[in-house]
C-alpha cells in the first residue's frame, strides 16, 4: 500500500508537471471506487476546469479543479502515470486526464481498492490525526499522542487517527531506527525514548521521499519507474538475515494482523 512517502512523491511529480493545466476531458469508468459522485458526473463536473493545487495530507491526496476538490486515496495498488504506455496493466485504468496542452494523465487501480470523492470545499481531515510532515507535529505534540492510547508503539504509529500515514513498512523501520521494540507500551516510552522516535520518523519519511518511495509490487512514480528505498531498508522483509547494526538475524512477528520485522537485540 502507497504510505506517505510515495503519496508525496506523487502528489510534487503531478504539482510539478501539471500545476496550472486545464482539463480537456475527463473520462471515468464505473468502477467502485467512487464514494459520493457517479464515475460519470465526477468526469463531467472536472472537464474544462484548471488545475491550481495539488496537495497531500497523510496517504490522501487532493487538488483544487476551479472550484472542486477531487479526493483521492490510492488504496492497495493505486498510482498516477504520465503515459498509458508505461502501465503493465492498461485493462485496470479506471480514470483518463486530457490536458489543453495535449499532456495527459492515468489512474490506474489493480486491486480497486482506492477511493474517489469529489467536494466543493478543501477537505478537513477531522477523521485524521496530525501528519508527521506537518509543522504541528512538534516533540511535545508527539509525546501526548503516546499516552493517548494504551496499545503497543507500533500500533499507534500506524492509527491514522492518531499519526496520519504511516504504514507497516515505515513503522517497521522507525522503530528500528529508534531503538524501541515493536512490543513495547506507548504509554511506557520515556521521553528520551520519545525524542528518538520523534527524530527516527522524520529521517525515515524524508530518506524514503528523497529515494522516490519504497517498491515492491504496484507502486510506480507518475513517470513509471519504480522508487529505490527497498534498496535501503534494514528490517522489512528481511527476516532471517543479519541485523545491519549487530548481525542478530531479523525477526518476523504479527502484531494486529500485520507482519512486523525487528531486531531483538537492538530494539529494547
Amino acid at each position: 500500500m502507497p504510505e506517505l512517502p510515495e503519496v508525496e512523491v506523487i502528489a510534487r511529480q503531478i504539482r510539478e508537471a501539471y500545476l496550472g493545466k486545464c482539463l480537456r476531458r475527463v473520462i471515468a469508468r464505473p468502477v467502485r471506487m467512487y464514494q459520493n459522485i457517479a464515475p460519470e458526473e465526477f468526469a463531467r463536473q472536472l472537464s474544462h476546469g484548471c488545475l491550481k493545487q495539488v496537495e497531500r495530507y497523510g496517504k490522501w491526496m487532493y487538488w483544487q479543479v476551479d472550484a472542486l476538490y477531487p479526493v483521492f486515496h490510492l488504496g492497495m495498488s493505486g498510482i498516477f502515470l504520465k503515459r498509458k504506455e508505461d502501465s503493465r496493466h492498461p485493462e485496470h485504468i479506471h480514470l483518463e486526464f486530457y490536458f489543453d496542452d495535449g499532456s495527459q494523465l492515468f489512474f490506474q487501480d489493480t486491486r480497486k481498492f482506492g477511493k474517489i470523492y469529489l467536494y466543493r470545499q478543501p477537505p478537513q481531515w477531522h477523521q485524521l490525526g496530525v501528519d508527521p510532515t506537518k509543522e504541528n507535529f512538534t516533540l511535545n505534540k508527539f509525546k501526548e499522542l503516546l499516552h493517548l492510547k494504551g496499545v503497543r508503539i507500533k500500533s499507534l504509529l500506524m492509527d491514522q487517527q492518531v499519526i496520519a500515514g504511516i504504514g507497516n513498512i515505515y513503522a517497521s523501520e522507525i522503530l528500528f531506527r529508534a531503538g524501541i521494540s515493536p512490543f513495547r507500551s506507548a504509554k511506557k516510552i520515556d521521553d528520551r525514548e520519545a525524542e528518538r522516535l520523534y527524530h527516527a520518523i522524520h529521517t525515515v519519511l524524508r530518506e524514503a521521499i528523497e529515494r522516490f518511495g519504497t517498491t515492491y509490487r504496484a507502486y510506480r512514480t507518475v513517470d513509471g519507474t519504480t522508487g529505490s528505498n527497498q534498496q535501503f531498508l534494514k528490517v522489512y522483509h528481511r527476516e532471517g538475515e543479519p541485523c545491519p547494526v549487530c548481525g542478530t538475524p531479523i525477526r518476523k512477528a504479527m502484531i494486529d494482523n500485520r507482519s512486523t520485522f525487528y531486531c531483538e537485540r537492538c530494539q529494547r
